[in-house]
């Protein structure tokens, strides 16, 4: 961990017009990273329920890491353009390659979730390419997407007893989840913009164009309209509702199937769900007042809850008054 973090410490400070050469910076995280993952690879002679020492799950997982700042140094030492969607989404699949190869051999579970991880931003990198600058509602749907493909992933690889079935379906409930996080982030953002400047809503542009931009106005109409916002990715009824029902499943699936990483993702989501609906983001990002009315989520959170809890109780097995006969 030491080698990996000197290296990198080494790269930022030998970076810019006065650091080293292309070659030189490209050596100083390569060679590093080459190491790490010959030595977490080791002989090819575990049985497949074997799983990897501690020291060996730190040298995979460090030489991951290390990868994409090696690649990514490759294609500056080549004369590529590191600013391009496609090279970085190339860089980050050759990651997911390289991570998911050591998963397998090396027995290495966190690594499948560094692959399926690496996979999700090539996917997004690739799409921001297709779609041209996408906004951020259609990265909510990208990202809706790509954790669908992972969880699909993950429960083929579950059926055939592969290793790292339970880190895919994290990475796949990460992306769900960030999905409709999205809006929460951007909506307590549009919140305090509002809160340190008067906001005028924008006119003959819709509120879903752009992502939190201020532009001034040329000629306001009243001092108090200093600024102009408009935003994509608000989040709504809808989203609410799906963070709600998304967080709970994987709460469900965590539990019922003993994969931590799904229950812990599914509990951040109701996180953010109880912030959205508790400060009433919605109602902030139009502008829009808090209120204090029990109608609403509040009251149908709490009688779903307490129906739950009757559930059980109401679902218990009445006897059946049958009597069995004695075998006498």
């Amino acid at each position: 961990m030491l080698l990996a973090a000197g290296a990198v410490v080494l790269l930022v400070r030998k970076s810019g017009p006065q650091g080293w050469s292309e070659l030189a910076r490209l050596l100083v995280v390569l060679v590093p990273a080459v190491v790490l993952y010959g030595l977490a690879l080791g002989p090819a002679t575990r049985a497949d329920s074997e799983h990897a020492s501690p020291g060996g799950s730190i040298l995979m997982v460090a030489a991951i890491l290390l990868g994409p700042l090696a690649l990514l140094e490759l294609l500056a030492w080549v004369g590529a353009s590191t600013r391009r969607p496609l090279n970085d989404a190339g860089v980050f699949a050759v990651t997911a390659l390289l991570a998911g190869y050591g998963a397998r051999r090396a027995r290495v579970p966190y690594a499948a979730l560094l692959a399926a991880l690496a996979l999700l931003v090539s996917w997004l990198l690739v799409w921001s390419k297709v779609l041209d600058h996408p906004s951020a509602n259609a990265y909510r749907w990208l990202l809706v997407a790509g954790g669908a493909l992972l969880l699909i992933a993950a429960a083929g690889l579950a059926r055939r007893r592969a290793i790292g079935a339970a880190e895919v379906a994290t990475a796949g409930g990460l992306a769900a989840v960030a999905a409709g996080v999205i809006g929460v982030i951007v909506g307590s953002v549009i919140g305090v913009v509002r809160a340190i400047k008067p906001v005028a809503a924008g006119s003959g542009t819709p509120r879903s164009s752009l992502l939190v931009r201020p532009q001034h106005l040329a000629q306001p109409r009243h001092p108090a309209e200093l600024v102009r916002v408009h935003a994509s990715g608000l989040q709504h009824f809808g989203w609410d509702l799906y963070l709600l029902v998304v967080s709970l499943a994987l709460v469900w699936l965590g539990s019922r199937g003993r994969v931590r990483g799904l229950a812990y993702v599914g509990g951040i989501g109701l996180v953010a769900f109880a912030v959205s609906v508790g400060a009433q983001i919605t109602r902030l990002g139009s502008g829009q007042a808090p209120t204090g009315s029990v109608v609403g989520w509040p009251l149908a959170l709490l009688l779903i809850g307490v129906a739950g809890l009757a559930a059980p109780a109401l679902s218990r097995r009445r006897p059946s008054g049958r009597v069995e006969r004695s075998s006498d």
